[in-house]
C-alpha cells in the first residue's frame, strides 16, 4: 500500500500510471481489432495454406 501511495504522489509514479493506461488502451484496441478481423484473417491464412498444399502436390 505504501508503494502505491508513493507512486501516486511522485511525478515518476504518475508517468508510470499514464504509461500503464496507454498500454491498457492499446491492448484493448488490439483485442478489439483481432476480434473483428480475426475470422477474416483466419480465412485468408486457411486459403493460403490450401493453396500451398495444392502447389506442393503438383511439384511431386
Amino acid at each position: 500500500m505504501e508503494l502505491i501511495t508513493k507512486l501516486i504522489r511522485e511525478e515518476e509514479g504518475q508517468s508510470m500510471v499514464e504509461y500503464g493506461l496507454i498500454v491498457a488502451v492499446v491492448a484493448l484496441v488490439c483485442a478489439g481489432t483481432y476480434k473483428v478481423l480475426g475470422e477474416k484473417i483466419n480465412g485468408m491464412i486457411e486459403k493460403l495454406g490450401k493453396s500451398v498444399d495444392a502447389m506442393s502436390k503438383n511439384i511431386k
